[in-house]
């Protein structure tokens, strides 16, 4: 064999590893979604059996899990660039699934709600390094689709499970209680903890299997330049609180309405767990995924026209689109009439993120983007994820007297979030589009 014929081989052997890597993140990223959302769907039963109110619900879908996974993301990240990925990967994955089974086993609401941050805690190790190792695995030319495929976790993920954890519930009450050895009889939503932890000593053997790609040069003496990238967001403050404003607000309502939607069907319309999950999850998984796609390339249209603040923009009009279905959807007589709502709602939320991760890269200098990124998803999730499962029983409480009735709380939140998205993503359009091109200009 010559040597160009050999390096070509060598080439096509990296690709197909890397191909098997970005495999082997995405399913583990949607099982962190199963099991970080499984929640939602026994809100019912959970509270009957620990005495629980709608708000310590919200707490334990939001705050418990959000409070490790956004703030140990950093360090997490930091520490990918210097040891094994693959041990980092895998350590989390089974952690992770192991507090996912310790829930089920929770005695008080302070066990879970503990146990919910081992599982925030365990998540956080997987983006971090999954995206250190596919850079580094792909050529830069490929390295965008490889991304896009990974982020697509977050819708793909997001619809299998509710469709799975749906699933799992409605068997495991058919069922009645589960038989554990040297435990005995336990209820339904324990037992649905339990069965969804499973699957992640697979995907923990499964991460061994993977190739661990070499580091490109100078990538470890890099590192994070945490006090750069602070900096950089105090000089140019008026582009990033708009980019952060319209995002943090959009996640509020996207992470409201996918930790409440569920409990609105069961509660208004009689479903169960697996009808009401069945039905948002294909709507999540198909009309969620193309609307992320949509988002991407209608920005990236209005860029190639020349329009400056292309990315930021396309978020504000996003969030105008969300208005009314926002609004309207829990607050419909039927439940046809909601779910139709709900699509056209999931299609134009989900094309957001994309752009807001593309604005953020745009108008941060490339020696300090994956730290501008880190800090980035950390106010997303700690933010939207604590602030928008707990909003919806507090403005229930403090508005519609606290009877569980979530449809008008849910709308409340909807309108106001995207209007306010929406005007703070104008407020910096022009700022946007001075950072961006001074960027750009180095």
């Amino acid at each position: 064999m010559s040597r160009e014929e050999s390096v070509e081989a060598g080439g096509r052997t990296s690709l197909r590893r890397a191909h098997v890597a970005l495999g082997i993140f995405l399913l583990a990223y949607i099982l962190s979604f199963v099991d970080r959302q499984i929640l939602s769907l026994m809100v019912e039963p959970i509270k009957q059996d620990l005495g629980l109110s709608d708000l310590q619900v919200g707490l334990l879908q939001g705050l418990a899990f959000a409070m490790l996974y956004a703030v140990v993301g950093i360090p997490i990240g930091m520490l990918a660039d210097r040891i094994s990925r693959r041990r980092i990967i895998a350590v989390g994955v089974l952690f992770w699934s192991a507090c996912t089974a310790l829930c089920g086993f929770a005695g008080s609401y302070a066990h879970l709600f503990a146990a919910r941050m081992g599982v925030g805690l365990g998540e956080a190790s997987l983006s971090p390094s999954a995206h250190s190792w596919l850079s580094d695995a792909y050529p830069p030319a490929q390295l965008s689709r490889a991304m896009a495929i990974y982020n697509l976790g977050i819708t793909i993920g997001g619809g299998l499970a509710l469709l799975v954890g749906g699933a799992v519930v409605d068997m495991v009450a058919e069922q009645g209680a589960l038989m554990v050895p040297g435990v005995g009889p336990m209820p339904t939503w324990r037992a649905a903890f339990i069965l969804v932890a499973l699957p992640g000593l697979v995907v923990t053997a499964l991460v061994f299997l993977a190739r661990e790609p070499a580091r490109r040069a100078g990538w470890v003496s890099a590192g994070m330049p945490l006090r750069a990238a602070l900096s950089h967001l105090r000089a140019h403050w008026r582009t990033f609180a708009a980019i952060y404003g319209n995002s943090t607000l959009l996640g509020i309502m996207g992470y409201g309405l996918m930790a409440w939607y569920p409990t609105l069907l069961i509660r208004t319309f009689g479903m169960t767990a697996g009808q009401a999950s069945l039905r948002l999850g294909l709507i999540y998984l198909v009309l969620g995924s193309l609307g992320s796609l949509a988002g991407g390339f209608a920005a990236e249209r209005l860029s190639l026209k020349g329009v400056r603040d292309a990315n930021l923009r396309m978020t504000m009009i996003l969030a105008f689109l969300c208005l009314v279905p926002a609004a309207l959807a829990p607050i419909m007589p039927s439940a046809t009439l909601l779910l139709l709502f709900f699509s056209l709602l999931t299609f134009c939320f989900n094309g957001y993120f994309g752009c807001s991760l593309a604005a953020i890269q745009l108008a941060t200098p490339p020696s300090m983007r994956a730290t501008g990124a880190a800090l980035f998803l950390l106010a997303n999730s700690l933010v939207g994820l604590s602030l928008g499962t707990a909003i919806v029983p507090l403005i229930d409480s403090a508005l519609f007297g606290g009877q569980g009735q979530i449809g008008p709380a849910l709308a409340t939140v909807g309108f106001c979030a995207s209007l306010f998205a929406a005007l703070a993503a104008w407020s910096g359009l022009r700022s946007y589009a001075v950072t961006s091109e001074a960027v750009a200009r180095g």
